[in-house]
């Protein structure tokens, strides 16, 4: 996933293997501490000395580097279901949130207008608010909805709301263009040549 997603200049395969290693250390150390609450507070000891000098060349190894812990610890501790669903949700939701960057990128999307915000902001709220208040599940007439899917739905009913004004204005404005067209090739079709 690392080489498919690259977007830098150099792909770096001591890197790619420095993430599949640090799964495979942390897995066995997480095992190891599991068991012993006093071996484990001396192995947080331990690590957190440690100073590593190795430059990141691009955001998005750190990332990767989390990732690569988060894996190992959840395997370490036996919960290889969970390490399986939650990589490839990551990867998924990555995936589409870098097609949706890109496309707001290439379409020019002011994200700071004032529609645009007020519908982040709800999503937002409605979102990790419903995790925090709700418990992640938001009762809506009877049914228990995911905060998340809740938290899109309206977004995009609120946006489709906020934008029939705008549409309405960019309607008005191109009628009044095409009449305006209109107007000028009558007055020069009923000229008189001379």
């Amino acid at each position: 996933i690392y080489k498919k997603t690259l977007t830098g200049v150099m792909y770096s395969t001591g890197f790619a293997l420095t993430l599949v290693g640090l799964s495979l250390v942390t897995t066995l150390v997480i095992m190891a501490v599991t068991s012993n609450v006093v071996l484990s507070l001396g192995m947080v000891g331990a690590l957190s000395i440690v100073r590593f000098r190795a430059a990141i060349k691009e955001p998005v190894e750190i990332v990767f580097l989390f990732w690569s812990l988060a894996v190992g610890i959840v395997i370490g501790a036996g919960m290889i279901p969970l390490a399986v669903i939650g990589g490839l949700e990551i990867y998924l939701f990555g995936a589409i949130a870098a097609q949706g960057v890109a496309i707001m990128i290439d379409k020019k999307v002011d994200m700071f207008s004032a529609k645009n915000i007020a519908v982040i902001a709800s999503i937002m709220v409605i979102g990790i608010g419903g995790n925090y208040a709700f418990g992640g599940n938001i009762p809506f007439f009877g049914m228990q909805v995911p905060c998340i899917a809740g938290a899109a739905i309206f977004g995009i009913i609120l946006n489709l709301l906020l934008s029939i004004g705008e549409r309405r204005k960019g309607k008005d404005s191109d009628d009044t263009v095409h009449e305006a067209d209109a107007i000028s090739e009558s007055e020069g079709n009923t000229a008189d040549p001379q």
